[in-house]
């Protein structure tokens, strides 16, 4: 499972450093203006379907019906249930594409409903939706794909998507932006052409799998129902968090301007540790348990879920405190040029820090959730997102008044402990062996540690904004973090974390080789 994840987690780690240059060309040429506004929500839908699909419905309903067809009937009947899911996904998915930009108007006037007064930025946003909406087919598709290839054992090639996706969309907001009008189209080309690299870049990947690209109307192949069926309370499941960033981007419409460019920008330095990290446990932990599962492997089964939630919790822990520690050094350093005021990195960290409040918890979520998939059960999953995430919208309208979109980022925030502590009671309620002091221990011992390691790195965050240029606060917050890092480190050896155990073997085996 640490080598499935060092692999995901390396090649994602590639896609969101280019992920955060996007968002830095993206702060340079927009700024927040009503135009970068336009963009957030026109491509808030795109973006859930992705975060719902990619990470979420489509891979966690696919992975363990497509390993029990693996197993039982081999490689002909994996091949013929993938070919009968892509030709019936390839299907439903142009068809919500046109009803999409048919009904754009619509669409918008759901999501931002407070554009309707401002009728330049609407008709901007509703033009940009039409342009966007394409890429739901292309990031669906891909989730298909890479959830085949994580099934059969090929990890990289997938991961890798996003970057190829990252890179297109900045070249071509380069290249684009002072040759189209609006201006901010060329982002959206970008965003466009990106998504079907990171759906192309997997095919070479499907053919070394034995997996050719084919239509296939056999829909009565047996496990397209079932995996069609479940993928509707998946998708609820794994959408707590990613639903409650929906319903933000409509709240916020009627917040001040500025508003849903700081919550957007804020989530997606959120993303970041999430998706390195958090995405990459889950995607590795996800056939694992899927395997353990089928061939009723009881003990490992246990083993390895806790495994990837005490490792969930070990890596979080830490982000979380030093996001909110060195947030608004990180927003300076990362947006403040261009269009990116000094009031909008302000307002982007007050955002970052309420939500990074919720990332352990969100994470741990994640991994709960992918147990459940394992066994088949997104009933579970379902029921409790769907709670959670009413109370998130309790939450935001009670606290979005009082302290406005921060009190929409920490309504999400509360939204991911309700889901976690949730799912977390279930599970121990359904799986009677599972080591629950054990666990307990584990996360009281990680969040003194990371406690520990902000009580280091807080005063360097004050250090960093103190710098005279935005070179050396740069300079100053890479030493913040870097400080923070070590500190963690050795608290960590000093405490004997056994999650740094198999993550030292795997090195030493790695540089062995290398001799």
């Amino acid at each position: 499972m640490v080598r499935a994840a060092s692999v995901v987690g390396a090649s994602t780690l590639l896609s969101r450093v280019a992920g955060l240059v996007r968002d830095q060309v993206a702060a340079y040429f927009f700024g927040t203006s009503a135009a970068a506004a336009a963009f957030v929500v026109a491509f808030r839908l795109p973006n859930l379907f992705r975060r719902l699909l990619a990470e979420g419905a489509l891979t966690v309903a696919f992975v363990p019906v497509f390993t029990q067809t693996m197993q039982e009937g081999g490689r002909p009947a994996a091949g013929e249930l993938f070919k009968s899911v892509f030709t019936l996904l390839t299907l439903v998915l142009a068809g919500l594409c046109l009803l999409g930009i048919v009904f754009a108007p619509e669409v918008v006037s759901v999501m931002a409903p407070g554009f309707r007064d401002e009728p330049d930025k609407f008709r901007l946003t509703v033009f940009l939706t039409r342009v966007l909406f394409p890429y739901i087919s292309f990031m669906a598709l891909g989730a298909l794909f890479m959830g085949a290839l994580n099934a059969r054992g090929y990890f990289a090639l997938p991961a890798l998507g996003p970057f190829i996706c990252n890179l297109a969309t900045i070249a071509l907001t380069f290249l684009l932006v002072s040759r189209v009008a609006p201006p901010i189209l060329s982002l959206a080309l970008g965003t466009m052409v990106g998504g079907f690299l990171q759906l192309a870049i997997q095919l070479p990947g499907l053919r070394r799998a034995g997996l050719p690209l084919r239509f296939s109307f056999r829909f009565r192949t047996p496990g397209v129902g079932k995996i069609f069926l479940l993928m509707g309370p998946a998708a609820l499941g794994a959408a707590a968090y990613q639903l409650s960033i929906f319903v933000n981007t409509i709240l916020g419409s009627f917040l001040p301007p500025g508003s849903i460019p700081w919550l957007y920008f804020a989530d997606r330095l959120v993303q970041f540790p999430l998706g390195v990290f958090s995405m990459a446990i889950g995607t590795a932990a996800l056939p694992a348990l899927a395997r353990q599962s089928a061939s009723g492997d009881q003990e490992g089964f246990i083993d390895s879920a806790r495994f990837a939630l005490g490792l969930s919790f070990f890596i979080t822990l830490p982000a979380m405190v030093g996001l909110t520690a060195l947030a608004l050094p990180l927003v300076t350093g990362l947006f403040q040029r261009g269009e990116f005021t000094a009031a909008s990195s302000l307002g982007t960290a007050a955002a970052l820090q309420a939500y990074t409040l919720g990332l352990p918890f969100l994470s741990g979520a994640s991994i709960l959730a992918r147990v459940f998939y394992s066994r088949a059960d997104t009933r579970t999953p379902t029921m409790v997102a769907a709670g959670s995430l009413g109370l998130g919208v309790v939450f935001a309208l009670i606290l979005m008044w009082p302290f406005q979109h921060v009190g929409l980022a920490l309504s999400s925030s509360l939204a991911s402990l309700v889901n976690f502590c949730w799912l977390y009671a279930l599970l121990l309620a359904r799986e009677k062996a599972f080591p629950q002091k054990a666990m307990l221990r584990e996360m009281l011992i990680c969040f003194v540690i990371a406690g520990l390691m902000g009580a280091a790195v807080w005063p360097l965050g004050t250090w960093a904004m103190a710098a005279g240029s935005l070179w050396a606060l740069t300079g100053r917050t890479l030493v913040a973090v870097g400080a923070g890092v070590a500190v963690y480190v050795v608290l960590a050896v000093l405490t004997r974390r056994p999650q740094m155990r198999p993550a030292v073997n795997l090195l030493k085996r790695r540089l062995g080789r290398r001799k």
